[in-house]
């Protein structure tokens, strides 16, 4: 199968030449993306070898761009067969490695394979710290372990270049939502132990911890907004319920009462507002409802059993108990919404 490297460059060094001519001599066909370097770059552009095609234009637009970029070239340009490798600029990927990944993603055509590297105490800080946070933020969000999600040696076969090129993002945040994209429609997401280059302690590199993983992060928030609009109705209604409509009952009745009708009422705006909005779901609604109905049964029976305790065993304030229990089933609620009812597949 016919080998294809793509190399998004931006500001490059004089690493690109190198890592192009070795890809060359491994037999690998090379699709340059120069992102608007600018006129200080163009003769190191234009020392290339000649064999690798050059994409370049103004002004820079981000990594995303680049690589998608490079993408429609390829796919507009290749009838037959071929696998992709994703490789940085900077000198950092060995081309041995993306050719093993290579091999990799033409055993499994329908997984995305990543060159995986290892975070150990010789790398640098903010590189451990940027994955690190990135990797939890992606594993509180999908439930899936990538031990490297920020890597940008990524192999494909041709039967993903669409699924690549559909993803949304124009900077680093691309390579975020491919991966995202991967879990929603149930791609398989390999990952391959590479070797570890950091030169000059990673101070060229573009990324961002913060700010790019923050994109993430804006995923599980976007689930809590809907969430806490949820809480805000269940305790109002519960307050109006145990102060005003129901205040006359027997103190068990009352309390049991109200907190059902409540969240009876809360579930519902919460499903609405989840299906349409947070998680756009395109499965049925019929069969998200019974999922959403299943899940209300089990947090109503948890959330009244844990209130109950607390009010009657632990002598708490029935309000101050009620947030308490929130809080708990906030995290609850939130974790089997997004893996198991509003659960996307393609």
């Amino acid at each position: 199968m016919k080998k294809i490297a793509l190399v998004p460059s931006y500001e490059p060094d004089s690493h690109l030449n190198l890592l192009v001519n070795e890809l060359i001599n491994k037999n690998f066909s090379v699709v340059v993306v120069d992102d608007g370097s600018g006129e200080d770059y163009k003769t190191l552009f234009e020392e290339l070898p000649k064999e690798a095609h050059l994409i370049s234009y103004m002004p820079n637009k981000g990594k995303g761009h680049a690589l998608k970029t490079g993408l429609q070239y390829i796919k507009d340009n290749n009838n037959e067969e071929y696998v992709v490798v994703t490789l940085d600029s900077d000198g950092q990927h060995k081309v041995d490695d993306a050719n093993k990944i290579c091999d990799i993603a033409i055993e499994n055509p329908m997984s995305l394979i990543l060159g995986s590297r290892k975070f150990d105490k010789s790398c640098p800080m903010k590189s451990r710290f940027g994955n690190f946070f990135a990797r939890t933020s992606f594993y509180l969000s999908t439930k899936t372990k990538i031990y490297d999600t920020q890597t940008g040696l990524r192999a494909f076969t041709n039967k993903l270049i669409d699924d690549m090129l559909s993803s949304k993002g124009d900077r680093y945040e691309y390579e975020m939502n491919v991966l995202l994209d991967c879990t929603k429609k149930d791609i398989v997401i390999k990952e391959e132990t590479i070797e570890t280059i950091y030169i000059n302690d990673n101070a060229n590199t573009h990324y961002n911890p913060f700010k790019d993983s923050m994109k993430i992060v804006k995923e599980v928030l976007k689930f809590s907004a809907s969430s806490l609009i949820g809480f805000g109705v269940d305790q109002a209604f519960y307050n109006l319920f145990v102060y005003v409509i129901f205040k006359s009952l027997e103190e068990n009745a009352r309390l049991l009462t109200s907190n059902i009708l409540a969240r009876v009422i809360s579930a519902s705006v919460n499903f609405l507002i989840n299906y349409f909005f947070v998680f756009k779901s395109k499965s049925k609604p019929w069969l998200a409802a019974i999922k959403y109905f299943l899940l209300a049964v089990f947090i109503l029976g948890c959330n009244t059993g844990i209130l109950w305790l607390l009010v009657n065993k632990a002598g708490m304030n029935e309000s101050i108990a009620k947030l308490i229990v929130e809080a708990i089933m906030f995290v609850v609620s939130w974790l089997i919404q997004r893996l198991f009812v509003f659960k996307k597949k393609k």
